[in-house]
């Protein structure tokens, strides 16, 4: 009943306010006239027809850009520069367009920069013991202990081939390869990409920097060809260890040649090389990626499900690989960052992976400066491009047209707060932390923390946040570290790296969002 008398008096209140309105048009237009509402109409015009021929006008309105606009609020435009060492560079024509995408500008490597980009090693070249507070440089010191093929494939990971290094292990390599008469080898070495398989007899046993490694000869095949898969990884921390993987997809290269049958002198069937297939050259894998729409990953996972297979049981193993890696070479990463006063690095790097015909995982090697050219295969350059984009937000590097107006360091301020960081408030009640910090409880408390603890802490904070498509790997909150005893308040690195993932599992208690 209300809601009829409602309605009804909508009406009567909509019927005055036409009729009112009628009466006022009325009345205008006896009293107003035709004549000055088109002489008003025509100086309108006018004017508008004016301001668009005054160059200097248009300019204000439409090419107020936002170089532009940070000068107009006397801050500096965020710069970059490259450091090629020789190397092309069209290999790194998608971090060039990036980062002009975010509106940074390009300065010679001698110049003022935020972000120094190197294709190679830069520690050799540049002197970067002391970066200024808003500079950050893509690579880390030491990271070569991850990239040298030489040394990571000789680490005896349980999930890589049988390496042995040359000259020094060849006894052992022809040990090996007595014992294991239907094996075949390949010879790499840090430098030349040209493998082929070879005897025993036929390996240069006194070559430097070299290897020689075990050939997994019954792989994971897709339509009949042999693949690698690249993850994208990002290193973010050192002491403690953060660790990423892009998620957003994967880069997957297949052999020209289908593998059967077998011939290790046609090295299109079993070596990647740069004239590999794309997924769409499978025809396979090209109704999921051209008809339905999947991407390089999930388009495999479609062909994986097809063969009866659980997918799943791959991106598992791949996480694990990555922590396991990068963990081992923790601390010799370390021991070279002693030199170094200020840690400003980052590290985007790609591991190389193999599948063999029972899904498991095996670590062939990983990429200081992986390629970032699409000159081969254009179709990649969105996916270049969506890599780096998720990078360079992960370590604060993001578009200026977003935080245009606010001075370095103001952002970091809004997003994390003490109250971000706070965790565990119950058992920090309990104990009185507030009052006193000795007690083992009070580790994780925010009273607790000391100045260096806050900043790691707020780091991390500010990288979930501007994550994009990485997913955090490492520290991993996992429930196993929730009764982990610390009985140091000074903490080395293994305790740090623990102290950091009962943290984040804390987190994860109170948010969801932090266990993703």
């Amino acid at each position: 009943m209300a809601a009829r008398v409602d309605k009804a008096v909508r009406r009567k209140i909509n019927s005055k306010c036409k009729c009112s309105n009628g009466k006022s048009e009325n009345i205008l237009k006896q009293s107003v006239g035709l004549r000055p509402i088109l002489i008003f109409v025509a100086a309108s015009l006018i004017t508008a027809l004016l301001l668009e021929t005054f160059p200097h006008t248009k300019q204000f309105l439409v090419k107020w850009n936002v170089e532009e606009y940070l000068e107009y609020q006397h801050q500096p435009t965020p710069t970059y520069a490259l450091l090629l060492n020789g190397s092309k560079e069209a290999h790194l024509e998608h971090v060039i367009s990036v980062l002009h995408k975010l509106g940074y500008k390009r300065v010679g490597v001698n110049d003022s920069w935020n972000l120094l980009w190197s294709h190679q090693y830069p520690f050799f070249k540049l002197s970067l013991t002391e970066l200024g507070k808003h500079q950050v440089v893509n690579h880390f010191p030491g990271c070569g202990f991850l990239t040298s093929k030489v040394d990571l494939s000789t680490s005896r990971f349980p999930f890589q081939p049988q390496a042995f290094r040359l000259p020094e292990e060849s006894d052992a390599f022809l040990k090996y390869a007595q014992e294991h008469p239907d094996t075949l080898f390949v010879q790499k070495n840090n430098r030349h990409r040209h493998i082929k398989l070879k005897e025993p007899s036929e390996i240069d046993l006194t070559s430097n920097d070299s290897f020689v490694q075990e050939f997994i000869h019954r792989p994971f095949l897709v339509d009949g060809h042999k693949f690698d898969i690249g993850v994208y990884v990002v290193i973010t921390s050192v002491n403690p260890l953060r660790v990423y993987i892009y998620t957003g997809d994967v880069m997957f290269r297949y052999c020209p040649v289908k593998y059967y049958p077998f011939d290790a002198e046609d090295i299109g069937k079993y070596v990647v090389a740069e004239n590999f297939l794309p997924p769409w050259k499978i025809p396979a894998l090209e109704k999921y990626y051209s008809r339905f729409g999947g991407n390089r990953r999930t388009s495999f996972e479609a062909y994986v499900r097809d063969q009866g297979k659980d997918s799943a049981q791959i991106w598992t193993q791949v996480e694990d690989i990555i922590r396991a890696t990068v963990m081992a070479k923790e601390k010799d990463i370390m021991r070279v960052l002693q030199s170094f006063r200020t840690h400003n690095f980052f590290d985007l790097m790609r591991f190389d992976l193999f599948i063999d015909e029972h899904l498991r995982v095996f670590l062939m090697e990983v990429n200081m400066s992986p390629n970032l050219s699409s000159a081969f295969v254009p179709e990649n350059s969105l996916l270049f491009e969506q890599v780096l984009y998720s990078a360079l937000n992960l370590v604060g590097i993001r578009s200026i047209s977003a935080t245009a107006g606010i001075r370095y360091g103001e952002e970091s301020e809004m997003l994390t707060i003490d109250k971000n960081l706070s965790t565990d408030l119950n058992q920090c009640a309990a104990h009185n932390c507030d009052e006193s910090c000795d007690k083992e409880e009070c580790n994780l408390c925010l009273q607790c923390l000391n100045e260096l603890e806050y900043e790691i802490l707020q780091k991390a904070y500010q990288e979930h946040f501007n994550r994009v498509s990485m997913k955090r790997i490492l520290p991993k909150p996992i429930h196993e570290l929730q009764n982990f005893n610390m009985t140091e308040k000074t903490l080395n690195k293994t305790q740090r790296n623990v102290w950091m993932a009962r943290w984040f599992y804390k987190k994860c208690q109170y948010d969801a969002t932090w266990c993703t």
